[in-house]
């Protein structure tokens, strides 16, 4: 991403221009990562900072100073921010699209890998962390949010085990 920036001439650019570069290009270069690794936080950090400089670069070099903060810029035109993608609740989101993915589909490969992996446990959201992959590891990050929206069927109960789910 820096060597992209640095190939653009942001002193060429308006505001606008920059908005729209921004938003259309720069944060769409991590979606494929975003989408398989959680981040860490010090990435995120950097990421959303190499764009807030992009946003306030000064034409003539000089150091200038962000007028707003991120997390106020990240927040969609109806709430008050310029809708610029964050990087950290972008990543939450995609990562968040696995377990939609994993109860829709039960003949996929790699569904059969992950339940045989995870001691045939049809519950996502009860596999253990330890042994884990970095992208389930990922993905079971995503399910602590997830767990705040989500309501459980018992149905026939092989799918939820009473004395040992949380």
């Amino acid at each position: 991403m820096i060597k992209r920036v640095a190939g653009w001439k942001g002193k060429l650019l308006s505001s606008a221009g920059k908005l729209t570069l921004l938003k259309s290009c720069l944060s769409s270069i991590p979606i494929y990562l975003l989408s398989v690794i959680k981040f860490p936080k010090w990435a995120v950090e950097s990421i959303n900072s190499q764009m807030a400089n992009f946003l306030w670069h000064d034409p003539d070099g000089k150091h200038k100073y962000h007028l707003s903060n991120w997390q106020s810029l990240s927040l969609k035109k109806e709430h008050g921010g310029w809708g610029i993608p964050d990087i950290g609740n972008m990543n939450l989101c995609l990562l968040a699209s696995w377990i939609n993915r994993y109860h829709l589909n039960d003949n996929v490969i790699w569904k059969k890998i992950v339940d045989h992996k995870y001691n045939n446990n049809p519950n996502i959201f009860c596999c253990p962390l330890i042994g884990a992959f970095p992208f389930w590891k990922g993905v079971l990050w995503t399910c602590k949010a997830a767990q705040l929206g989500v309501k459980w069927n018992i149905g026939d109960g092989k799918s939820i085990r009473f004395w040992e789910d949380c």
